[in-house]
C-alpha cells in the first residue's frame, strides 16, 4: 500500500515527533488504524454507549503512553468526562 501525504500532513507529523508525541513516522497509521478499529468496535457493538467508548480510548491512550491517574494530563482529561 502506498499512501501519499500533503506537504502540511509531513509537516504536523514532523511537528509530532519533535514534540514527543509520536516516535517516528509509520506510528501515525498505527495511531490512525486503532481509532478506526474504535470506531468500528463502536458501531458493530449495538450496547455501546459514546461515553463508554471515550472512556475506554482514554484508558488506551493512558496505557500507551504510560500516562498514570496521577498526572495533569489525565487528571485534566477524567475532570471533563465527568463535566459532561
Amino acid at each position: 500500500m502506498t499512501i501519499n501525504l500533503k506537504p502540511e500532513d509531513t509537516r504536523i507529523i514532523t511537528q509530532a515527533i519533535q514534540a514527543g508525541i509520536i516516535n517516528r513516522p509509520d506510528e501515525v497509521v498505527e495511531v490512525g488504524v486503532e481509532t478506526l478499529r474504535s470506531r468500528l468496535e463502536a458501531r458493530l457493538s449495538p450496547g455501546s454507549s459514546a461515553r463508554q467508548e471515550a472512556v475506554r480510548r482514554m484508558q488506551e491512550f493512558g496505557d500507551k503512553y504510560r500516562l498514570g491517574l496521577g498526572e495533569r494530563i489525565t487528571r485534566d482529561l477524567l475532570h471533563e468526562g465527568h463535566r459532561h
